[in-house]
């Protein structure tokens, strides 16, 4: 005997992230850290939306620095926009819009981040990298060092060296060795180049070819950047053109001196070695998209390439040799799996170790936790379905009333880049719509998801 109960009308019952307002966020203090718990409902989209009134064209990449300034690389634009927290333009970045080097190149960004010295690093698709500090165009620079005597420490054994010459570098990074006597140069010519926007890196200098075992002068194209969360004086970039993560170093460069009397080096960036290289499994690189690094050194990287779309990778020390090796592995961590992704042009993790995919293909943000676990998902719409199925109920089936939850594309057209901010506060790039979108969860309880600890 069969039961049925037939329901003839369907009910769709749409629910619609609701839109509130940010207002402009206060400083956190060093141990206020969003949490996340088991009660925590939705991500919901923040107002207003950053568009196209903000001056945006096709927005790429996005990076919160250390002061809370939000940097936007515009493609559209061929500028990076610089803003606070709640939207509003910053003043003193006007070298950013409209880039143009000191040499007079007219580089396109299409990533940025900024490290903790304050150097706003991009890179524009080539294999150079390009700087612009934000504190000395903020507190200008007077003079520089053309030439000095270096100072050994323990034996005192002097050796005069002039600024930018094979020796000068070579002491200038040598640990045990002093500058002194410095005969200090105010030519424009220099100074006005190292405020402007300027190359830190060229993969093409005789240096760097010398340092690169894989360097070819077409081979290297620069996809995705991230500074560290430490004051480390390295950051990494991946090679898209030959699928793989490198390690570059900013050694001393010029000794300079500001109009308040501060001394301190320039840098320069130097070829440091292949952290991660071309494959299939965990921890390989193949067709390399997105890059960030959290403050235990682990980099986490998106990739559009066959197999696995998103890894991390930790640093092991031994011996005083760095390698990098595998955290998540396939079967284990659901980050790993499978088809979990369609084209995720971008990763970012917080400093609680949380981790956020721009799933691009897919319209939609997706969140983990330290481990790989699915926690929640940002820019979709979640539709409600009053259906009816066949239960089985021993020997009889029942027809019985229920709902179904089906997750849809909701605002976001193609998000390709992401960053978080220590509010947990999500900003994503949506160039085909030139806005910024930002997204906050609904609620938090006293519940937490431990942090990695």
């Amino acid at each position: 005997m069969k039961i049925r109960r037939i329901i003839p009308i369907l009910t769709v019952v749409l629910l619609v992230s609701h839109c509130v307002k940010l207002s402009p966020l206060a400083p956190l203090a060093q141990d206020s850290t969003p949490q996340f718990g088991a009660g925590d409902t939705t991500y919901i989209l923040v107002s207003p939306v950053w568009d196209h009134t903000y001056g945006f064209e096709a927005p790429v990449e996005i990076s919160i620095a250390r002061d809370g300034h939000v940097f936007v690389a515009d493609t559209g634009a061929q500028s990076i926009w610089v803003l606070d927290q709640s939207g509003v333009l910053q003043p003193g970045f006007e070298a950013l819009t409209g880039i143009t080097t000191f040499d007079g190149d007219h580089p396109t960004p299409i990533d940025v981040d900024v490290d903790s010295k304050m150097n706003v690093l991009f890179i524009d698709g080539s294999n150079r990298v390009y700087d612009w500090n934000q504190i000395w165009n903020s507190t200008g620079l007077e003079a520089y060092a053309e030439s000095g005597d270096f100072v050994e420490d323990n034996t005192g054994n002097t050796i005069h060296a002039a600024a930018g010459t094979p020796e000068w570098f070579e002491l200038a990074n040598t640990p045990g060795w002093s500058l002194e006597n410095v005969q200090w140069s105010s030519a424009s010519s220099v100074l006005d180049s190292l405020l402007a926007v300027h190359v830190l890196f060229d993969g093409n200098s005789l240096t760097n070819q010398l340092a690169d075992l894989y360097y070819s002068s077409t081979a290297s194209r620069f996809s995705a950047l991230s500074t560290t969360e430490n004051n480390d004086n390295y950051f990494f970039v991946t090679d898209e053109a030959q699928d793989r993560i490198i390690r570059i170093k900013m050694e001393h460069a010029l000794w300079v001196r500001t109009p308040d009397g501060d001394e301190f080096w320039t840098h320069r960036g130097v070829f440091n070695g292949t952290v991660a290289q071309y494959g299939t499994g965990s921890g390989t690189v193949n067709q390399p998209v997105g890059l960030d690094v959290d403050y235990s050194g682990s980099i986490y990287y998106s990739q559009l390439g066959e197999y696995f779309s998103v890894h991390k990778i930790k640093p092991v020390t031994t011996g005083g040799y760095t390698v990098y090796s595998s955290v998540f592995q396939p079967g284990i961590n659901p980050i790993m799996d499978l088809g979990r992704f369609d084209h995720p042009l971008d990763v970012a993790v917080d400093r609680n170790q949380m981790i956020y995919v721009a799933n691009t293909g897919a319209r939609e943000i997706q969140v983990f936790d330290y481990q790989g676990k699915l926690f929640k998902k940002a820019g979709v719409e979640k539709v409600v379905v009053d259906t009816t199925l066949w239960v089985s109920v021993g020997t009889d089936s029942v027809l019985v009333d229920t709902f179904v939850t089906h997750e849809v594309a909701g605002f976001l057209e193609s998000p390709s880049a992401l960053t978080v901010d220590d509010q947990g506060v999500i900003y994503v790039c949506d160039p085909p719509t030139s806005r910024i979108v930002r997204y906050q969860l609904s609620n938090t309880l006293d519940e937490n998801i431990v942090s990695n600890p």
